[in-house]
């Protein structure tokens, strides 16, 4: 047989009663078989929470870090390269065919866009899928699309888009269209759509959406005449 459980004792000083310094706690022995009970330190406590802290103040010093590099790139882009925006403006509105027979309207016309790239450094890259068309009173009578072409820096390029349309017209826009060629006065509304990429040397942004709409008021839309712009307001945004 094994040797019996023997009981423990702590011994307390007498002056334990005293206030003062805290007297050490003593701890029973364990049952036979028990495994003993870890005893814990002050100091080891404090390690797991001393770790945590400098966790944390580690990954905000590595954010910390990384917005000042973020910003140290941006800021030298912004005065290397000193990026605008490109500016857009319709300067000419030439009529190749006009017919309007019963309802029916039949047109070719040709638009003259001015764009302008005022940058330096950074070149414009002309996608595929750019649209053109002309409307009156919220009806599309033609249509067409840009070419494809990378403008170098400084540099200003006439855009010569050609338009047509086939479509059938209600009796009401019919006799203000009409009437508006009567007058001399003829509102017509252009909404241009154009895809470019910014080229920077050897690396090329992503998509940016160009998009334009202008009115213009034209005196006429005879046949191999180029119309002439009476009014004009337009407006264009460029989508980062």
């Amino acid at each position: 047989m094994g040797t019996p459980y023997q009981p423990y004792y702590a011994h307390v000083p007498d002056q334990a009663h005293y206030y003062g310094q805290p007297q050490p706690y003593y701890y029973p022995p364990p049952h036979p078989g028990q495994k003993p009970v870890p005893r814990y330190h002050k100091e080891q406590r404090g390690s797991g929470t001393k770790w945590c802290l400098r966790c944390v103040c580690c990954c905000c010093c590595c954010f910390l870090l990384f917005i000042l590099c973020l910003v140290g790139a941006m800021a030298f882009f912004i005065l290397y390269y000193n990026p605008q925006k490109p500016n857009y403006d319709v300067k000419e509105f030439a009529v190749k065919s006009f017919n309007l027979n019963d309802n029916t309207l039949e047109t070719d016309f040709k638009v003259s866009v001015e764009a302008d790239n005022p940058n330096d450094k950074i070149s414009i890259l002309y996608e595929k899928g750019s649209m053109f068309d002309v409307s009156y009173q919220g009806t599309r009578i033609c249509s067409g699309s840009g070419p494809e072409f990378q403008q170098p820096t400084k540099n200003v390029t006439m855009l010569n888009i050609s338009l047509e349309g086939k479509n059938d017209l209600n009796s009401n826009v019919k006799d203000s269209f009409i009437e508006d060629q009567k007058n001399g006065k003829i509102p017509l509304d252009i909404h241009i759509y154009v895809p470019i990429k910014f080229v920077l040397e050897n690396s090329k942004s992503k998509i940016i959406d160009v998009m334009m709409k202008c009115y213009i008021e034209v005196d006429s839309l005879k046949q191999d005449k180029k119309s002439k712009i009476l009014n004009k307001i337009c407006y264009f945004k460029v989508n980062f």
